[in-house]
């Protein structure tokens, strides 16, 4: 099925709905109902097989790989309002319903994603607003600590960031942002307000600790890796250190980033696994590696021009991106390196064409879809691709870098690729309800893309 192109045909029970009353009507009607209306053409059609008191909503028969989505209507003949999506990676799901009163009716849609034209149109019609959740565009110099004390406990999008380089959010909804040139990290909480979550502001060290995050001296930080549960991992770059951040909000060193603990030239993203056994870092032209039997620091990998961002794959490979190779790579446990996108140049190919065809001008951001591909963010060309599991380029989002850089598009459906709507990027991220973070560095901001559909289906 195809959201926008042509309508969502509903199959027929082959019987009429009961009349219900009572104050446990709601209830009822929303499970009859959902399990009538999600019925699509196929072997096995899609059907609810639980909605609970509690509004988890479960089903079966998914499309897979696909998007399952929720909608839902005050009545039967009423308007329906789209809501939350969820990734189909097996034909079985579930996702908790907000429930609006016992009059409130619930269905699922669900569109197939596979590597196809007509599955990035599903894709990205799953998709929605276009939306800033922190910084207001004042921070544009490098090396300039823009932080005031008047923005803490504010609106996030009233404070000035300085070059902020990673965002990222724990299973709460809660955005943890690195922001370099103010030394700290920063939080904006699900109501919108930011807060220091690490560091003083002012550049500098002042010990491994244990001490509480807010009193612990950061020295330029440039990533960051969040753990479900809110623990925060921090790569202190000119400290040459991963600092730690538990839940608790002591702070403390979980590694040196080298056996002095010396500045780390060119250091970029983190990960870290979630035994605290393993860590990657990026370090200029290698990718490092450090395991904790030993509490040993090696490289993994060399020889990149200059690296950006990777993440870790379920397999355990990595997807690396080299920014000043303007190539992606595909890099093994062991080490081995392998082109998988990028033609080595800023231009060539682009939207539909493979992606090792295609020029991508400063690979920086990247990071996983559950249902196959990746997201990829480029710092000089200030896009957002999507490379899908048939290693196609897809354009998500259009920008313009430099001195030029955008900062447009609030408010309005996302996907409009001839418009530019962003600046360099330095970042993106998918959270745990599948919306799109990505950080604008130069301009200071850090942008959502809703993982919900603007149009139901009829």
């Amino acid at each position: 099925m195809n959201f926008g192109r042509q309508p969502y045909r509903n199959r027929s029970c082959g019987r009429s709905l009961p009349e219900i009353h009572g104050p446990q009507c709601g209830l009822a009607a929303i499970l009859f109902l959902a399990v009538c209306l999600a019925a699509r053409a196929a072997e096995a059609p899609l059907k609810i097989t639980l909605f609970s008191l509690t509004g988890v909503l479960a089903w079966t028969n998914a499309v897979v790989p696909g998007i399952c989505s929720v909608e839902a209507a005050p009545a039967l003949a009423g308007s329906w309002t789209p809501g939350p999506s969820a990734f189909a990676t097996n034909s079985t799901g579930q996702m908790a319903v907000p429930a609006a009163g016992s009059k409130q009716f619930f269905r699922v849609r669900a569109v197939d994603v596979a590597a196809t034209a007509s599955g990035f149109t599903n894709l990205v019609q799953s998709y929605g607003l276009l939306e800033t959740v922190a910084g207001r565009g004042d921070g544009r110099e490098d090396l300039v600590n823009y932080w005031q004390p008047a923005f803490e406990g504010g609106p996030a999008k009233n404070a000035a960031l300085s070059r902020p380089h990673f965002a990222m959010a724990d299973r709460a909804g809660n955005i943890f942002i690195v922001d370099k040139d103010s030394h700290s990290v920063l939080r904006v909480d699900t109501n919108g307000l930011i807060h220091t979550h690490a560091g003083t502001h002012t550049e500098g060290y002042n010990g491994d600790g244990p001490m509480p995050a807010t009193n612990m001296q950061l020295s330029y930080p440039n990533a960051l890796w969040v753990r479900a549960d809110g623990t925060v991992y921090l790569l202190d770059t000119e400290n040459g250190r991963v600092r730690r951040i538990g839940t608790n909000g002591v702070a403390t060193t979980l590694f040196y980033a080298d056996s002095q603990g010396a500045a780390l030239s060119g250091g970029r993203q983190l990960w870290v696994k979630d035994d605290e056994s393993l860590a990657y870092f990026g370090n200029k032209t290698k990718l490092r590696q450090w395991t904790a039997a030993g509490n040993s620091v090696t490289t993994l990998v060399n020889g990149f021009t200059e690296l950006g961002d990777f993440c870790v794959l379920a397999s355990g490979d990595l997807i690396v991106a080299d920014r000043g190779a303007h190539y992606v790579y595909r890099v093994t446990a062991a080490g081995d390196k392998t082109i998988i996108a990028g033609n080595g140049t800023p231009s060539g190919g682009g939207e539909g064409f493979p992606a090792l065809q295609t020029g991508f001008n400063g690979p920086r951001g990247v990071w996983p879809v559950p249902t196959g591909g990746y997201l990829l963010l480029l710092h000089d060309g200030a896009q957002l691709w999507y490379v899908d599991a048939a290693n196609t380029a897809r354009l998500l989002l259009n920008g313009v870098g430099g001195n030029d850089s955008m900062h447009a598009g609030d408010g309005q459906y996302f996907y409009a690729p001839a418009l530019p709507k962003i600046g360099e990027g330095r970042s993106v991220t998918l959270d745990a309800a599948g919306n799109i973070l990505v950080c604008e560095s130069d301009y200071g901001f850090v942008r959502r893309i809703r993982f919900q559909r603007m149009i139901s289906g009829n």
